[in-house]
């Protein structure tokens, strides 16, 4: 999980991020057909705090209109360590957009 994001990968615009005892939630766009699978999570250690990257590795391509939608992954399925990163100050690289 200490790759830098690749020329080719876009950081994903999130409406919202929260960080849960047993879960990392995200609010991202979808057009209908966005997915947990479609989203690689990466911490990348740094010299003075890690960085929360949130990629779409899969683009939605449905014709919805676009809407939020709220993802749920827990800490074991990213391979994370909860405590490390409730303890810590993690950065996320990854702009924000509102929730309207």
């Amino acid at each position: 999980m200490d790759t830098p994001i690749s020329r080719k990968e876009r950081l994903e615009r999130l409406h919202g991020i929260r960080f849960e005892r047993k879960n990392l939630v995200l609010w991202v766009t979808s057009s209908g057909c966005t997915g947990k699978d479609d989203f690689q999570i990466r911490l990348v250690k740094g010299r003075t705090a890690p960085t929360l990257e949130i990629v779409r590795i899969k683009p939605d391509l449905c014709k919805a209109v676009n809407h939020v939608v709220e993802l749920s992954f827990s800490w074991e399925e990213l391979g994370l360590d909860a405590e490390e990163l409730m303890s810590a100050a993690v950065k996320v690289a990854n702009t924000f957009d509102s929730l309207g």
